[in-house]
């Protein structure tokens, strides 16, 4: 016991084998939806676009991409027009398609890429009897360019142009959302087939007609003036000379008929190419994706691809989350349920739906209150820092303490007649104030001319130096002032008026341009409300633990908030239209009537964007208004909040 009394008693504490396991967090949508949904638009880009692309381009250049006499059917057994024909789309469709948004310029390199393709498939022999050599035969001139060459580049750099103009009228690079889409509604299509040749062909004969007609001015106008320039001509004189001796007429290309139809021909194959390929781009790609099915969860995957932060995968994510919220079969159903009853994932399946999708709508909120501004930077103002405080110091006296001596009588004289003496200042003060009120009065110039005056003149000859920038923005705006001014005088009345009409019409503002701007993501939001008031709708009898409960109030808030703003807005649009008095139709001015026609068509436009949103939201709110009924006087909410919601319940 004594042995046992002396020993120190260790304990050891029993290890628990408990641990805090966190909830995962829904995975990002980099790792679980956007590899999936670029799988799906690579497999729609090489099986659907590519494909068909390859085959329209293919038969358009079997059918009127012949330079011979040969058949069609000889040419669809020629290995030589297959080469082509698939180097023709690798050149010059294959680009447009895949960067068409990045390089807008990518339409005259791909026109120049064919032209080149176009030349080198024809022999030195066959390139002499079509007269398409790059330079004529001249012995003494060996460096003239041959014109019938360039007017065929020209002529195709112009239909490249005025097709990229074309698109950008359309509106054809702002990427559009459409429904799916029938067979017939496909644009290979047979009705859509021939409505794409025509428009095509018409295209082509008006670019190609307005082409001639400034090649025609151009060379009556401009190139003359450019040999003219000392500097330009230098350069220019060696290879265009010849231009000058021909005959300046606008009739000059129909004397070339057959150049004209070869312009013709190869520009109608490229642009209908390049149309075909971009239709079935906006037809294909915009189409919904659905993923979900693919994977194990579903539910995660579809929810993880609402977190994106590209629009284009949120698009996709959120038209099959729509999908599932309004699914009335049994496997939406239980697919419902168990998204509202996830208790997995931290945050659960559910606040992640409901916080993002809030999210993105307060966001597009705000841009619509800002009217599509940016959101200004807050200025940081720096803080003044407070001067400390001087100790406190005794005061140093800076007089003379000791008695003056006293001055000599010959001292106190010279000191007063002095230029600082009291005399000397008082005597300036009056001739100051002598000259203030002689220049009050009338004094003949002969003697004001003599006057002594206290400020000198400024001297005739002096030069004031200014900024070389403002001599050479001055300079430039009198020649443009005075060009104007010549051009104005010179020109036809009937021309003035057109330009002054195209410039007004150029420089407008579009009012349903300006509308989309306020609404860049309508269609999302329309997808993200009617994905929220069906999931609303359904948790009545599917969330059996009332988790969409807790956020109806806020997903009605936001909804009518944004209701409320859009009505306001549509009321400021619709006040800008006045139709046309009884005056003003009996007068007949058609200036005045066709600018209100204009204005009447861009409010109905602008009406046409605001209602995407406006009708998802008035039928999101109709539908849980109808669901709930009075069991919605549970929930509590802003007092204008419940005046609007009252309108619906006594509505529905």
């Amino acid at each position: 016991m004594s042995a046992g009394m002396g020993e120190t008693l260790r304990t050891r504490a029993i290890t628990s084998t408990l641990t805090a396991r966190l909830s995962p967090t829904v995975p990002s949508a980099s790792q679980t939806y956007e590899p999936l949904v670029r799988s799906a638009l690579r497999q729609r880009l090489t099986h659907n676009i590519f494909v068909f692309s390859v085959a329209f381009t293919l038969v358009v250049s079997i059918l009127l991409g012949g330079e011979d006499e040969t058949s069609a059917f000889a040419r669809l057994l020629s290995p030589g027009t297959w080469t082509i024909a698939c180097l023709k789309w690798f050149v010059g469709v294959l680009p447009v398609i895949a960067m068409r948004k990045v390089h807008l310029t990518l339409y005259m390199s791909c026109t120049l890429m064919l032209f080149a393709l176009y030349m080198s498939s024809f022999t030195s022999e066959e390139r002499e009897t079509l007269r398409l050599n790059v330079f004529v035969k001249s012995r003494k001139h060996p460096y003239y360019f041959n014109g019938r060459l360039l007017f065929l580049m020209l002529a195709q750099l112009w239909l490249a142009a005025s097709f990229l103009l074309r698109n950008i009228m359309l509106d054809r690079f702002v990427f559009k959302w459409t429904k799916p889409l029938n067979s017939s509604e496909l644009p290979y299509a047979t009705s859509n087939l021939l409505k794409l040749v025509l428009t095509m062909a018409l295209f082509t004969s008006f670019s190609l007609t307005m082409y001639s007609v400034a090649f025609g001015l151009s060379r009556m106008f401009v190139l003359p003036l450019l040999l003219k320039l000392p500097a330009v001509s230098n350069i220019i004189r060696p290879f265009v000379a010849h231009y000058a001796k021909g005959t300046w007429t606008l009739t000059l290309p129909i004397l070339h008929w057959s150049l004209l139809i070869r312009s013709f021909m190869m520009g109608l194959v490229t642009l209908m190419s390049w149309e075909f390929a971009e239709s079935l781009f906006d037809a294909y790609v915009p189409q919904p994706i659905k993923v979900g099915a693919l994977t194990a969860d579903p539910n995660v995957t579809v929810v993880s691809g609402i977190t994106t932060q590209d629009p284009v995968f949120a698009h996709f994510a959120y038209s099959e989350l729509a999908e599932l919220a309004s699914d009335e079969s049994s496997a939406g159903n239980a697919r419902r349920i168990a998204l509202f009853g996830d208790q997995k994932y931290s945050p659960s399946l559910w606040n992640v739906v409901a916080r993002q999708s809030l999210l993105r709508l307060g966001q597009d909120y705000q841009t619509f209150l800002r009217r599509g501004a940016p959101i200004t930077p807050p200025v940081i103002v720096a803080p003044t820092i407070p001067k400390p405080k001087d100790p406190p110091s005794t005061p140093l006296i800076r007089k003379a303490i000791f008695k003056a001596p006293r001055q000599s009588p010959l001292s106190s004289m010279l000191d007063s007649v002095s230029s600082d003496s009291e005399l000397s200042k008082a005597a300036d003060a009056v001739a100051g104030e002598m000259e203030g009120r002689a220049s009050q009065m009338h004094i003949p110039e002969l003697f004001r001319s003599v006057a002594p005056s206290s400020a000198a003149a400024p001297s005739a000859n002096a030069v004031v130096a200014k900024p070389a920038s403002s001599i050479i923005s001055s300079f430039i705006a009198q020649v443009e002032s005075h060009s104007r001014g010549l051009v104005v005088g010179y020109c036809p009345v009937w021309l003035k008026e057109s330009a002054m009409r195209w410039n007004k019409w150029f420089y407008r503002e579009r009012l349903n341009k300006a509308v989309e701007v306020c609404l860049p993501n309508r269609e999302l939001d329309a997808l993200i409300i009617e994905a929220l008031s069906h999931f609303v709708c359904t948790s009545l009898s599917e969330d059996r633990y009332g988790v969409v409960q807790r956020d109806i109030p806020r997903i009605i808030e936001a909804f009518l908030s944004f209701l409320s703003a859009i009505e306001e807005y549509q009321i400021e649009v619709n006040a800008k239209y006045t139709p046309p008095t009884p005056d003003e139709l009996s007068q007949g001015d058609t200036n005045i009537l066709e600018e209100k026609e204009m204005m009447r068509l861009e409010v109905a436009r602008a009406g046409d964007v605001l209602v995407v949103v406006s009708d998802a939201l008035k039928t999101g709110v109709a539908n849980i208004s109808r669901t709930f009924g009075d069991k919605l006087v549970a929930f509590k909410f802003p007092p204008r909040t419940a005046r609007k919601l009252q309108s619906f319940v006594d509505y529905t």
